[in-house]
């Protein structure tokens, strides 16, 4: 049924996968997850970035309330 080299062999493996998980976990998903939101922002600072106004009439959100025409439906 169970030999000892079988349970040992499991073992291994359990051990084996525990520990690749905590590697990739603690160096390679981290760098994952900084690139992409990175990436994302590149470029822009926050004196570039709009704040979004509703329109009161349409519902509409624009960057300027002032140039903005309502189109009928």
């Amino acid at each position: 049924m169970f030999s000892p080299v079988k349970i040992i062999l499991i073992v291994l493996v359990l051990v084996g996968v525990f520990f690749a998980h905590r590697f990739y976990r603690s160096t390679i998903a981290p760098t994952l997850d900084k690139s992409r939101k990175n990436g994302e922002f590149k470029g822009q600072s926050s004196d570039k970035m709009l704040d979004l106004e509703e329109c009161p009439r349409c519902g509409a959100f624009v960057a300027d309330l002032g140039d903005h025409s309502c189109k009928d439906k």
